[in-house]
């Protein structure tokens, strides 16, 4: 139920780690959501840098209410107008 609506929301200004990417550089970034794009998040790290980390083939976690949701980057990529408005079907999740 949480991640049907998590699908849905708009991100700006919530916190997440990457959690598993092919790029063994992005592992472990933390940071508020500065920006989100079609491709990208802008993230905004704890030593006030600037991060941009593309949604495709990167696994976000994020937590609310001491629950942790997963977030696949590669079925994420639309734009948080685009997402509000999409019926989301359940597909198989991704093995990277």
């Amino acid at each position: 139920m949480i991640q049907g609506k998590l699908l849905k929301a708009d991100l700006h200004g919530a916190i997440v780690t990457v959690t598993k990417s092919k790029c063994p550089s992005y592992v472990g970034i933390t940071g508020i959501i500065l920006q989100e794009m079609k491709h990208i998040f802008k993230i905004i790290t704890k030593e006030d840098k600037l991060k941009v980390i593309p949604k495709l083939n990167n696994v976000f976690s994020i937590e609310i209410d001491g629950f942790i949701s997963y977030l696949y980057g590669s079925k994420f990529q639309f734009r948080a107008s685009e997402r509000s408005a999409k019926k989301f079907k359940a597909k198989g999740t991704i093995d990277l």
